[in-house]
């Protein structure tokens, strides 16, 4: 690769590191063509950037970055998946690929400034959804709402059938 190309792709890579709201990095143990376009789909649909980087490239690009903390796990093949919306569709994708194919191995993750474990990155890929979440805690917000509507018309509702009750009674019985 000319030095042209490499500061090309260096700064290519600073550019995902900056925009990224979390990243997922794995070895990348000889996958097929197919095999990595299989992925590189998925991932699309995740809103994900994905590379497959040279090492030596991807450690200057994460000079004076957070992501350098990530710097001991570039190491052999290494593939990157920037998330550029959503950290758990990006974990759920790669752990789901991880799982089926043996040739692909999470290495860490990369969130919020913290560095993230291969357990860690599993965790976030078991979260529900972004809109399962949000619609858990609509149904915890409300909650308490309907509970306090329901409470507030118990003593309401209690008089209407008192007086339902004592109306039938009297409808019921003969007039003298």
């Amino acid at each position: 690769m000319k030095k042209a190309n490499k500061v090309d792709a260096v700064e290519r890579m600073r550019e995902s590191i900056a925009a990224q709201k979390g990243a997922v990095v794995a070895e990348n143990l000889g996958l097929t063509v197919a095999e990595v376009t299989r992925l590189r789909k998925v991932l699309r649909e995740a809103d994900v950037d994905f590379r497959v980087v040279k090492n030596t490239l991807i450690r200057l690009a994460s000079r004076d970055t957070g992501f350098e903390k990530l710097s001991d796990t570039f190491i052999g093949p290494t593939a990157i998946g920037f998330a550029r919306t959503d950290p758990v569709a990006l974990a759920k994708a790669m752990k789901e690929f991880a799982a089926g194919n043996p040739k692909f191995r999470l290495k860490a993750g990369y969130l919020d400034g913290k560095v993230l474990s291969v357990p860690e990155i599993e965790a976030l890929a078991d979260l529900p959804s972004r809109e399962v979440l949000l619609s858990q805690l609509v149904g915890a917000l409300t909650s308490p709402l309907r509970r306090l509507a329901r409470a507030m018309s118990d003593p309401h509702r209690k008089l209407v059938y008192a007086l339902h009750s004592i109306h039938e009674k009297q409808s019921s019985q003969p007039t003298a």
